[in-house]
C-alpha cells in the first residue's frame, strides 16, 4: 500500500474542522434570520428558542408545530417547522447515522419505566425533529400538498430512533406513522 492511498492525518483533521465550521455557520445564520413571532403571530418568522423554561429550544419548536397541527393551523405548522429545521436537523441526522452505524437497538414505544424515559429523552434531536417532520407532513397532506407531504414523510421515516411523548403517558414512533401514511399516498 502506498502512502498516497491513506489520507494524511492533517487532511482528516482539516475535513473535521471544515464540517464543524459549516455547522456553526448554519446555526448562526438560522439564529440571525429568526425573529420572534409571538408578538405579531407571524409564524413565518418563528423564533427558534424556547420561551418556556420547562422546554429545550428544539422541544419547544416541535411542541409548537404539533400544537398548531392539532388546532388545524396547517400552514402555520409548516412555517414553524421550516423556520428552525436547518438548526435542529443536522444534529438529528448525525445522531441517527450514529445509531445506524452502531446497529443500536430501537428505543421502546408505549409505556416505559422512568429510566427508559430518561434514555429516550437523551435522543432529543431525533425525537424533536421527527415530531416536527411528522406535523409538517401531516399538515401538508391535510392542505392537499401531496408531493411536498411525500418529501416530508420520507425525511421523517429516516429518523427511526425518534420517539414522541404523548401527554397521556406513553411514547409513539413518528417514523412508523410517517411510513404508513406515505405508503397510502403512493398507492
Amino acid at each position: 500500500m502506498d502512502a498516497g492511498s491513506i489520507p494524511a492525518a492533517s487532511t482528516i483533521f482539516y475535513l473535521y474542522c471544515y464540517n464543524r465550521l459549516v455547522y456553526k455557520i448554519n446555526f448562526i445564520i438560522g439564529l440571525v434570520i429568526s425573529i420572534n413571532i409571538f408578538a405579531n403571530n407571524d409564524y413565518e418568522n418563528f423564533e427558534c428558542y424556547s420561551t418556556d423554561s420547562e422546554l429545550s429550544d428544539s422541544a419547544y419548536w416541535a411542541t409548537t408545530s404539533i400544537d398548531l397541527f392539532d388546532k388545524n393551523k396547517y400552514k402555520e405548522a409548516v412555517s414553524i417547522v421550516d423556520a428552525c429545521f436547518s438548526i435542529f436537523s443536522y444534529e438529528a441526522v448525525v445522531m441517527q447515522k450514529k445509531f445506524n452505524a452502531q446497529n443500536a437497538k430501537f428505543p421502546p414505544s408505549g409505556r416505559v419505566s422512568r429510566k427508559e424515559k430518561e434514555k429516550i429523552h437523551d435522543n432529543w434531536a431525533v425525537n424533536d425533529v421527527s415530531v416536527a417532520l411528522w406535523s409538517k407532513a401531516r399538515s401538508l397532506e391535510e392542505m392537499g400538498n401531496i408531493d411536498l407531504a411525500k418529501i416530508a414523510y420520507s425525511q421523517c421515516i429516516f429518523l427511526t430512533h425518534g420517539r414522541a411523548w404523548d401527554p397521556k403517558g406513553w411514547f409513539w414512533v413518528p417514523a412508523s406513522d410517517c411510513a404508513k401514511r406515505a405508503r397510502k399516498l403512493l398507492n
